[in-house]
């Protein structure tokens, strides 16, 4: 298996930015038109429940300082419940950490400069359309650091790295947390991994530029923000740093700037739990946690109908193979990585005391931890185009369908799975109406 030359980093080719930006333009357009289909106090709006949680850090901290006695109750319901109000210590209380809002920062302000700063809550419409054109701005350039890490890592063509790419749009649920669901956290992770990916792939396997070193750790102190769990992606992402740069594995200075940038990172979010709890570390989701540690909902996570991760994403039902292919080209130490990680990530999944994550598509998680499987899925197909070609052709047709499909069905979903957790029949109904339109029975 040959590695990515010592010479400079290619420059991404004209037509591949047109590409991105084609996508970008395209997707952006798609979901504002298809989020404006639904009122504001719809549940199935997009900045509700735990993205409204998310969310609530910018006009709380813009528009109320997070004082509660400068907030209606009407607010509280535009957010779907995603965060509360504290009205005897004056407080606006979310669990969520501020990751999210933190990347979505810019979005917002550009709305606000749209309405007039301070003209509105903070929850127009207009806001919401920054927040879906944030989620496919973050999407589209999560897909296309992945296109440049694959060719970095293991040269081939173009075409393959977009069959890559396509697999993991739209044959996981990652499009659906950028198009439907935006305000979640997990399409910003997806963009942070894969840009974390990018920067330590960035210079092949010539010496570490400061430049992409600092971007590296920037991103991973991001990654923990957004989403704390998330720091298993976080020590996959330096275990792939060791084997592309395996001389910074003994470089100290290496872990006291990543220290010292994270640090700074969460700065903001221990100051937040001060000011509204009175303590610098809160966990702040009360009873919720991993109550089935003992007996993890295996089955459920991996093949359920209601959420479950196969089902949902069936690129991942390529994992074995990809892992396998990883071993057969002798780069056992990133196959045994990959294996681990989706070990520990599905069992944190399992573990967890609502295993299907309540109202969403799929194992949510997972989304930030594709840009790990579209490694695989590259070493997978690589490997096929050069021994077994006619496998890789053949099984061309039968990707893009899959794709198609899964596609049609993640635009097609009513955002909360209807049935128990082996009903097959509301799933199989999704995706007969995805495909044919609505059953009138």
């Amino acid at each position: 298996m040959t590695k990515a030359p010592d010479s400079a980093p290619i420059a991404p080719s004209r037509p591949i930015i047109l590409a991105w930006v084609g996508a970008f333009l395209f997707f952006a357009w798609a979901s504002v038109d298809y989020n404006n289909k639904i009122f504001l106090d719809n549940w199935h709006s997009d900045l509700r429940a735990d993205a409204g949680g998310y969310y609530s850090y910018l006009p709380g901290f813009f528009h109320h300082g997070f004082r509660a006695n400068m907030v209606s109750d009407s607010m509280v319901f535009k957010g779907g419940d995603g965060f509360r109000l504290d009205r005897e210590k004056d407080r606006i209380v979310t669990k969520y950490t501020c990751g999210t809002a933190v990347l979505q920062l810019p979005f917002f302000l550009v709305a606000e400069s749209i309405e007039g700063f301070g003209a509105t809550d903070g929850w127009s419409r207009t806001h919401h359309r920054a927040i879906e054109i944030a989620g496919i701005l973050y999407w589209t350039l999560g897909l296309f650091f992945l296109f440049l890490t694959l060719q970095r890592w293991w040269p081939e063509t173009w075409g393959l790295a977009l069959l890559v790419v396509g697999c993991v749009a739209f044959g996981t649920n990652s499009f659906y947390y950028a198009f439907r669901s935006p305000g979640y956290c997990h399409v910003y992770a997806f963009f942070l991994v894969a840009l974390s990916m990018y920067a330590l792939h960035a210079d092949g396997s010539a010496p570490m530029r400061r430049s992409m070193r600092w971007l590296f750790m920037i991103a991973n102190a991001l990654i923990v923000l957004v989403r704390p769990v998330d720091v298993l992606a976080v020590l996959a992402l330096y275990g792939l740093l060791f084997m592309t740069h395996p001389a910074l594995l003994r470089w100290k200075r290496l872990y006291v700037e990543q220290f010292v940038i994270g640090a700074v990172v969460v700065f903001p979010q221990l100051l937040y739990w001060k000011f509204v709890h009175g303590q610098w570390v809160v966990y702040s989701y009360g009873e919720e946690g991993f109550r089935h540690w003992a007996a993890p909902m295996w089955k459920e996570v991996l093949m359920s109908p209601m959420n479950g991760l196969l089902p949902n994403a069936p690129m991942f039902f390529l994992l074995p193979l990809a892992i396998g292919a990883l071993f057969l080209v002798r780069r056992s130490a990133m196959a045994w990585l990959l294996l681990a990680l989706f070990s520990a990530v599905v069992y944190t999944c399992s573990a967890w005391h609502a295993w299907h994550f309540g109202c969403s598509y799929g194992q949510r998680p997972m989304v930030e931890y594709v840009p790990f499987l579209a490694l695989g899925l590259w070493a997978l197909f690589v490997t096929l185009k050069q021994r077994w070609p006619a496998i890789l052709h053949g099984a061309l047709p039968l990707l893009t369908l899959l794709c198609f499909l899964h596609y049609r069905a993640m635009l097609h979903y009513d955002v909360c799975y209807r049935g128990g957790e082996w009903d097959w029949a509301p799933y199989g109904r999704n995706l007969i109406e995805a495909i044919f339109g609505k059953i009138p029975f």
